[in-house]
């Protein structure tokens, strides 16, 4: 009996063990699963080397061309459209009856406003002969003078509101909306359509405080636009911002001349030359390479396979394209693709 008990507590002691065995190899396996793996790998960036490149003098920038008068045309009186007489993309003339409010009470109340002013012009023509008789006196005559005046501003303000239920364009130009229909019912202010005329563009471009004083009211411009190679624009600069924006660059307004056989259309992108009178070599990079703003503007260098933030001084701009006028060298690998992954001193792979 004592020897079986010996025997089972061995067996036990041998299961316990083989237990505790297993027990500790799936936790090993089980915390080896649970390890963050800390080996990190370069990171993967589009690089392009600074060049020295030939200028014409010429400053070069994008822009959106938009109307040089743009406005929604809105209803002066309350009523039922009864007529419309446009559509979307049509040209009109100023003056043009757009669309006509239901006029009745209002046509109404200008005819009785005039056969009250019609009836005071006469009584004030007939008091006058008799005042020149002497048949009445000044304060009468004085009294039917107060009444046809006030019944001369009651005929104004009745033709007003008359005049009010047609709506006309206020200046020629092309339709670019039609919000309204017939048998519609427009409020006081309602928009009915808008107008735009394209006869000449505009275009605000948005230049660097260097660029800027070197500028000039009044300065010739080209223009060319990707919709027509071959086509030529010119304009003048009409007004450059006394203020900076919040991004430091100063607002330009161009006017583009748009008679010609080759209209362009609002909203085109257009590209804007302005002759400077420089020209040579300028050490460029691409635009995008350019981190933090215009103001402050920094780019990443690689030296090695390892990124630098560096502060470098900008001048002119050229389309795509940067002067560089401090900071870099000629040569120099900076980064155009990748830039919000970096800090400085990271580790870099080039893949371009």
């Amino acid at each position: 009996m004592k020897k079986n008990t010996i025997i089972v507590s061995a067996t036990i002691v041998v299961l316990l063990s083989l237990m505790t065995w297993t027990l500790a190899s799936n936790k090993k396996v089980i915390d080896s699963r649970k390890e963050v793996k800390t080996a990190q790998s370069d990171i993967a960036v589009a690089v392009a080397s600074t060049e020295m490149k030939e200028t014409n003098g010429d400053l070069e920038l994008v822009g959106t061309a938009q109307p040089c008068k743009e406005v929604n045309i809105a209803s002066e009186s309350a009523g039922k459209i009864v007529q419309v007489n446009f559509k979307m993309g049509d040209f009109v003339t100023k003056g043009k009856v757009l669309a006509k409010i239901d006029d009745t009470y209002k046509r109404l109340a200008y005819d009785n406003a005039k056969l009250n002013f019609d009836k005071y012009k006469d009584d004030l023509n007939r008091y006058q002969a008799l005042r020149n008789g002497d048949a009445i006196s000044d304060t009468q005559l004085r009294d039917i003078k107060l009444g046809y005046e006030n019944a001369a501003i009651q005929l104004e303000n009745a033709k007003k509101q008359w005049d009010d239920t047609k709506i006309t364009a206020p200046f020629s130009g092309y339709i670019t909306a039609q919000n309204t229909e017939l048998g519609a019912y427009v409020n006081v202010g309602a928009a009915i359509a808008g107008i735009a005329d394209i006869s000449e563009l505009k275009v605000v471009l948005d230049v660097s405080e260097t660029n800027a004083y070197e500028l000039r009211q009044g300065q010739q411009i080209n223009v060319t636009t990707d919709v027509h190679p071959e086509a030529r624009y010119t304009g003048k600069i009409s007004n450059i911002s006394p203020k900076a924006s919040a991004s430091h660059t100063y607002p330009v307004e161009v006017l583009i001349s748009n008679n010609g056989k080759d209209k362009l259309k609002a909203g085109t992108y257009v590209n804007v030359s302005v002759n400077m009178g420089k020209s040579g070599k300028a050490l460029m990079i691409p635009r995008e390479a350019i981190v933090s703003s215009v103001k402050d503007p920094s780019v990443y260098v690689i030296a090695g396979n390892t990124a630098k933030l560096v502060k470098i001084n900008t001048g002119r701009s050229f389309n795509s394209n940067l002067e560089v006028v401090a900071g870099l060298c000629e040569g120099d690998k900076v980064v155009t693709n990748g830039q919000i992954n970096l800090i400085d001193g990271a580790k870099v792979s080039v893949i371009n």
